[in-house]
């Protein structure tokens, strides 16, 4: 039998470093010591080594008993014995050139000798070089982690930048869609003044979507959520990826084999593969291979960490090309809004700031991997969900067309006064009877004065005097049920709104159509 598969400590016969004479606890913890372990006796010869030295000189362990260290050691002087001898005067730390190995390599190691009062020696001896590999390899990845916290902290900064900016361009927003209505609503029917209008509505739409980019980035965007396979959502997408693309490209979809849940918004995941869709295409102007890949992944704590989420179970949806990759000053940028290598007509650097905002939002993360000359890989990592159940989703009411309904009196409550007017206008155009206020504290002293007469409350959220939630809070005190629309430029999961059954949210810029039917939804539930 080869003796260094033998799992105990081996010391000569009547020695007290045998099995018999240790400790069990220490004969267990010197033997599966990842570090070597040898004793010098009185004689200078080795009596006991464990395991991990016998692999470090490559020989049997039977073999290193009753020889001298200086068989194994290569000390830096000529001679070894006086390196030794340091060893049993001082008992320190001494940096050696390394053990020889029976191979003939050396391996770099560290020696830390202790004199034991029987004048014998014990000797740890430190794989310098596993361990500086092991420090590095612990250097990078926390280094990855740090690199990760770093830009979610930025991402989160800008973020909210982008989400507040946002906020208040809705509002502008909603007064130019309010007043383009109101201004088409007046003019005669055939009038060259029409297109005017539509020109003002379409540039105020495309706005809006703008903003809907904004707040993806800063996690604000109005979602509507459930319980998606992740490999339908590509293989719907798949259809419109090759057109989009164009022949120069060719496409590879590789899904995983089993359903992969989710909880998202599908036009939110569509849109995320889509803009990395579009950043491949360009990245191989001269045609190249994209790659679209589902998998499902379990993330340990230092992976997770990499990526920004929590350990646990994840589908991860991975876009590769083998386009012209990414530096490292581009790389550590890329998920900031408006940064873009294009030129300025042919993106805005909204694409992976969206794909980055999405996928926080969604309770995952996002990993970049790219080089120059060899292509850029982006994964998206979502929470994997139990198949069974729906989660609950806020949907964002829109339309285009006015649902025709009972009309009824409403309390608008809003502190943005172009708004306000805007809106009173519109509702009562629709043949609604309206009473406003300017905010919260306002539209309680208007709710008591009228008790009984309001049928319905539309009411921003974020007001300087007394936000919505409060106020419809006291309002509800007086009449339990009371119906209300919630608007903002925020979103409902942002600001936590108390959304039943007698209340529903719209989102800023809205279409009178769209609120209309909102209210007309609550009156006559």
């Amino acid at each position: 039998m080869n003796d260094m598969s033998i799992p105990r400590p081996l010391s000569p016969p009547g020695s007290p470093y045998t099995p018999d004479r240790m400790a069990p606890d220490f004969a267990a913890l010197f033997e599966h010591a990842a570090d070597g372990i040898f004793v010098v006796d009185a004689e200078r010869l080795v009596v006991f080594a464990n395991l991990a030295f016998a692999r470090m000189v490559g020989e049997e362990r039977a073999s290193i008993l009753g020889r001298s260290p200086a068989d194994f050691i290569v000390s830096e002087l000529e001679s070894p014995p006086p390196q030794m001898e340091a060893l049993h005067r001082d008992g320190s730390t001494l940096a050696m050139r390394g053990l020889r190995h029976s191979a003939g390599s050396q391996v770099p190691v560290e020696i830390l000798s202790t004199l034991m009062a029987d004048c014998s020696m014990l000797c740890i001896v430190r794989d310098t070089g596993r361990h500086s590999n092991e420090e590095r390899r612990l250097g990078e990845r926390r280094r990855e982690v740090e690199a990760q916290m770093l830009l979610g902290q930025k991402m989160e900064a800008v973020g909210r930048l982008a989400g507040g900016v946002a906020h208040d361009f809705n509002n502008l927003l909603s007064v130019m869609l309010s007043a383009a209505e109101s201004l088409s609503a007046t003019l005669p029917a055939g009038s060259t003044q029409h297109e005017d209008v539509r020109d003002i509505r379409d540039a105020a739409e495309r706005g809006a979507a703008l903003t809907r980019q904004l707040l993806a980035f800063g996690r604000k965007e109005v979602r509507a959520p459930e319980l998606l396979d992740l490999n339908a959502v590509v293989a719907n997408v798949a259809r419109l990826l090759q057109r989009a693309l164009g022949a120069h490209i060719k496409t590879g979809i590789h899904r995983h084999s089993g359903p992969l849940a989710i909880v998202a918004d599908p036009s939110q995941l569509e849109q995320v593969i889509v803009n990395l869709a579009i950043n491949a295409r360009d990245a191989m102007p001269d045609g190249g291979t994209l790659t679209v890949t589902t998998s499902s992944r379990v993330l340990v704590a230092a992976d997770a960490g990499a990526a920004g989420v929590m350990p646990g179970t994840y589908v991860a949806l991975t876009v590769r090309d083998n386009g012209v990759g990414m530096d490292e000053a581009t790389r550590v940028r890329a998920f900031e809004p408006f940064f873009t290598t294009k030129a300025a007509h042919l993106g805005t650097g909204l694409g992976l700031s969206t794909v980055y905002g999405i996928a926080r939002q969604s309770g995952g993360g996002v990993m970049l991997v790219s080089n120059l000359g060899e292509g850029t890989e982006v994964t998206i990592l979502l929470p994997r969900a139990a198949t069974s159940g729906m989660h609950a989703s806020v949907a964002a009411l829109s339309g285009e067309h006015a649902v025709v309904g009972p009309r009824g009196r409403v309390l608008l409550v809003e502190d943005e006064p172009r708004v306000r007017a805007q809106a009173r206008r519109l509702l009562e155009r629709s043949g609604y009877a309206v009473t406003d206020a300017p905010d919260g504290a306002e539209g309680v002293l208007q709710f008591r004065a009228r008790r009984g007469e309001i049928d319905v409350v539309v009411s921003d959220v974020m007001m300087s005097t007394m936000g919505g939630v409060e106020m419809v809070a006291q309002l509800r005190a007086i009449t339990p049920g009371l119906p209300v629309v919630f608007v903002s430029g925020y979103t409902a999961n942002d600001r936590d709104l108390p959304l039943d059954d007698c209340t529903v949210f719209v989102p800023k810029p809205y279409t009178i159509d769209a609120l209309c039917e909102a209210i007309d939804a609550l009156i006559v539930r």
